[in-house]
């Protein structure tokens, strides 16, 4: 009989079993709720003056942000940063250096390497205390610049004002702990590629054929929204 074949899902009164979505290969899984992230990042510069972690001097800046799942492979992540870039000259007889705090907003995918089985529904379900992830996406900075040449100030160069925007695209990857059900810590390492040569407020005064472009580590702690659905009784009739 039909009814024989159909799975009934039973629980407390007001108990609602999660939205069951399914992979290509048919596998039944839910999502999990939003999740907000916060944390503390360091910013690495590569561009005309230098491209050495000798010549970086490394402060602390700030993050914060959204993610969501989308699948067991697949997270859609929202992020605004605050950080702050500082370098020296490779050239001692240049006398380069500039510093700069900087705005960042960027939207990325994620792609979980080993498929997050504690997101499946029936025997295939497993608590994956560890994801390792890729991902890449797309944003803008707002920068402004402060250069100098042996410690003495310079006006910004040509026309230049500050501040000003550019466009980014993030590549990276990183890996997630679970400490629970809801709370997380992540490792986050990014590298930008910019639409400027103008991070370091040096271009014709540098290399003007080569755009700035510079990394993140970011450490976060990530909190999820809302509560967690209870696994279904399954009752085969």
């Amino acid at each position: 009989m039909l009814g024989s074949s159909l799975t009934a899902v039973a629980g407390p009164p007001g108990y609602r079993s999660p939205r069951r979505f399914l992979t290509p290969s048919g596998q039944p899984y839910h999502r999990q709720p939003l999740r907000v992230t916060g944390g503390l990042n360091i910013a690495y510069y590569n561009g005309d003056l230098t491209g050495k972690l000798s010549n970086n001097t490394f402060r602390v800046g700030i993050n914060a942000g959204i993610a969501k799942t989308l699948s067991p492979h697949l997270t859609l992540v929202a992020d605004v940063s605050y950080l702050h870039l500082k370098a020296v000259d490779d050239y001692p007889e240049r006398g380069f250096s500039f510093t700069a705090d900087n705005g960042l907003l960027t939207g990325r995918l994620q792609y979980n390497i080993f498929a997050d089985k504690s997101l499946y529904i029936g025997p295939t379900h497993k608590e994956m205390p560890v994801l390792v992830f890729v991902e890449a996406g797309t944003g803008f900075t707002v920068f402004n610049p402060k250069a100098a040449q042996y410690n003495v100030p310079l006006l910004p160069e040509g026309r230049n004002t500050y501040p000003a925007l550019a466009a980014v695209l993030p590549v990276g990857g990183g890996v997630t702990l679970r400490a629970s059900k809801s709370l997380a810590f992540t490792v986050e390492a990014l590298y930008y590629f910019t639409s400027t040569d103008l991070l370091d407020d040096v271009s014709q005064r540098g290399n003007p054929d080569k755009l700035d472009d510079f990394g993140t580590l970011t450490f976060k702690v990530e909190y999820t929204l809302g509560k967690h659905q209870k696994k279904p009784l399954v009752h085969n009739d």
